[in-house]
């Protein structure tokens, strides 16, 4: 299992709507920028998590994007699952039924207790553990001991 560019950016759009949209939407143009990230790649991102709920988009002069959800209803699992699919280790995991031997295969239990461990893991990191720890960092590097 590899998470892709669209997952890894998918996340950090939400983590930037959700530092920013206390001033009202957010523009995906100040999105690309602050991320780094095409303004054209962006769209290939944001539209699968409209279309699943996490953001909601408003039109017009002051339009942009909002988060839908609260932050603590996001988690890493819900936003890689809709990027990515299934998280899946293995095959045999998730479809026993492709490979004859899954009912005896002692390997295929250490792969699902695997996949397991990854799923409760992503499914722990919500938005709103990262919103705070992205506040923490922000004031540990703009503290200044100049004297």
């Amino acid at each position: 299992m590899k998470i892709s560019t669209k997952g890894r950016y998918g996340l950090r759009v939400l983590l930037d709507i959700a530092t920013h949209q206390d001033h009202g939407p957010v523009i995906l143009r100040d999105i690309a920028k602050r991320q780094e990230i095409s303004e054209k790649y962006l769209w290939q991102v944001i539209n699968p998590m409209k279309s699943a709920g996490f953001v909601a988009s408003a039109r017009g002069a002051k339009g942009g994007y909002t988060l839908a959800r609260d932050i603590d209803e996001i988690s890493l699992l819900d936003v890689v699952t809709v990027l990515e699919g299934p998280v899946c280790v293995v095959d045999c995991v998730d479809a026993p039924e492709g490979c004859s031997r899954s009912t005896v295969c002692v390997t295929r239990d250490v792969w699902k207790q695997v996949e397991d461990s990854v799923k409760a893991t992503m499914a722990g990191i919500t938005l709103k553990k990262l919103v705070k720890d992205e506040r923490e960092r922000e004031s540990r590097v703009s503290l200044s001991y100049v004297i």
